[in-house]
């Protein structure tokens, strides 16, 4: 079926390129001699007009020919008028360039037909405030945004959207909390946000999210009420006098009018199995339990009377041997500070920490009320990604656990425009991935080994089919960025060395000869034939590694 898909995929990309070729040499009424799909010996074909529509043996590409496209050509006197090169540059240079641009609008109906199938989105309520964010002691979880400087916001795609767009701008909000209309007056700070292949962006941010996170606690202090009850770090409450706890604001909910009375706690322990099934894996189940919690009586919040905490700043994971594990960071510590000053979310500490990673960090933590300190410098990593990406970077060797959930959703209120918008988006973000895949590999930060030929086509184009027909038009609009983006190279053969040819006819006021023509050609043949043999060696050695290893052996 992987051959199905991969032909199918082929198919359509080569005849939506010739398919512009062919509708606009017919517009300018240029005979068109063969409308070939493939190259190669034909396999069937059917004359209609003064057109021959060919099925070619190999299914890697496609070519309209035109009369009069060849210098070579012999064009008599009443056919000259329907040659390619009788024609003005300006119809020239849009037959020529139809091929490409077919491909870029392909994309835009391909993921307008992904985006069309969501019919539902994320309410825009606020799941967690960030710190360190404008909207950190604005805005609350629970909160429900119902317009933006006075337009309606349904959803949170609606609001992220505004939000990106007004960096530095200051915004009114207006916000239902419980029974409660306020308004809050934000200004959404400019991010740096790192993209994929290290492109940069800047973008609006506020500092919300549409999730919570789940009632994963932490235990504060070995003599508190939770630690009596017989709770650890990293328990997952799922229910507390008798309501059900998704998260953990409901959690909080339900100790919130507690003043010490016994309350029945339902959770779930994540419990380590090293070595499962002969050695082959490590994995964790949930092993359900209850609990008897009396909280402290006094004014402060429920679960701080009960000592408990969100397990936000605890650490799940030290991997041995790390610059963190030989500081004495240990799993089920809680960090407090980092050089000096108060940590309140582990993404700020993340973000903290990596800004400056080659310099040294005071770290200080908790284990069992006692509190430890220590210096820490980030081991930097450097390498070449799976995809071929030249990186160095620095590497936090201690990770935190904590699962969020999110609430319904509600109907998409413009699914066609909502459509429409994100697929002309997605294919920009199409057209700039591949812009800045040649660029860096130019530049060295991507190797010659990313480049990926008809094999990787062939797996990525089944892989993508079985897990979904969403997945498989997503791929093949990507594919499609990429086959206009390489056709529209200046080399000879392709698009792009055409387009080079008529811009000098445009500036030297003459068409370039037929010698330096041919010349031209061979010169983009060879390279055609050099970048297609790297891109099969590529494949082959990631398919078959112990292949090329033992030909060069």
């Amino acid at each position: 079926m992987d051959f199905v898909y991969f032909i199918l995929m082929v198919g359509v990309l080569i005849f939506v390129h010739e398919l512009g070729h062919f509708m606009w040499a017919k517009l300018f009424k240029v005979r068109v001699l063969r409308f070939s799909l493939g190259f190669g010996p034909r396999i069937a074909g059917i004359t209609r007009g003064e057109t021959e529509y060919v099925l070619a043996a190999v299914p890697l590409g496609g070519y309209v020919r035109l009369l009069g496209e060849n210098p070579f050509d012999q064009v008599g006197d009443h056919e000259r008028s329907h040659a390619f090169y009788s024609q003005s540059l300006i119809k020239r240079i849009l037959i020529v360039i139809a091929g490409p641009a077919m491909n870029l609008l392909l994309p835009i109906v391909l993921y307008a037909v992904v985006f069309l199938g969501d019919s539902e989105l994320t309410p825009a309520v606020v799941g967690r405030v960030l710190p360190h964010y404008p909207a950190y002691g604005k805005l609350q979880a629970g909160d429900r945004i119902v317009s933006v400087n006075g337009d309606p916001i349904r959803t949170f795609y609606g609001l992220a959207r505004r939000v990106e767009e007004n960096a530095g701008v200051a915004l009114e909000f207006e916000v239902q909390r419980g029974e409660d209309r306020l308004r809050q007056r934000i200004t959404p700070m400019r991010s740096r946000e790192v993209r994929p292949l290290d492109r940069i962006e800047h973008v609006g941010r506020i500092g919300v999210v549409p999730y919570q996170p789940a009632a994963v606690v932490g235990v504060a202090s070995a003599s508190s009420p939770a630690a009596s009850a017989g709770l650890e770090t990293f328990d997952v409450v799922i229910a507390a006098a008798g309501h059900t706890v998704r998260r953990w604001l409901d959690l909080e909910s339900a100790l919130h009018g507690n003043r010490g009375s016994l309350v029945p706690l339902s959770y779930l322990r994540p419990t380590k199995v090293a070595g499962a099934f002969g050695g082959l894996a490590d994995f964790e189940f949930f092993e359900p339990s209850v609990a008897a919690l009396a909280p402290d009586s006094g004014p402060a919040k429920g679960t701080a009377r009960a000592g408990l905490e969100l397990a936000e700043l605890y650490v799940s994971h030290v991997i041995e041997d790390s610059p963190e594990y030989r500081m004495g960071l240990r799993a089920g510590d809680r960090l407090l500070l980092l050089d000096d000053e108060p940590l309140l979310s582990w993404a700020s500490f993340e973000q903290r920490i990596k800004e400056r990673g080659d310099l040294p960090h005071v770290v200080t933590w908790k284990r069992d009320s006692q509190l430890h300190r220590g210096e820490l410098t980030l081991r930097r990593q450097s390498g070449v990604s799976k995809h071929g990406q030249v990186y160095d970077r620095h590497v936090l060797h201690i990770e935190n656990w904590l699962p969020s959930r999110l609430d319904g959703t509600v109907p998409n209120p413009a699914p066609l425009s909502y459509a429409l918008r994100e697929s002309m988006r997605a294919t920009a973000e199409a057209v700039e991935l591949t812009v800045y895949s040649v660029v860096r590999l130019f530049q060295g930060r991507l190797t010659v080994k990313s480049i990926g030929g008809p094999l990787a086509i062939y797996e990525v184009a089944g892989t993508a089919a079985r897990e979904g027909a969403l997945n498989f038009l997503m791929l093949m609009a990507f594919v499609s960025v990429n086959l206009a983006l390489l056709n529209l190279m200046p080399i000879p053969m392709l698009d792009g060395g055409q387009l080079v040819f008529l811009a000098v006819e445009a500036v030297t006021r003459r068409a370039l000869s037929s010698r330096t023509r041919e010349y031209a050609s061979i010169a983009g043949l060879l390279v055609l034939l050099v970048v297609t043999s790297l891109a099969f060696l590529n494949d082959i050695e990631r398919l078959w590694p112990r292949l090329i290893s033992s030909a060069f052996e």
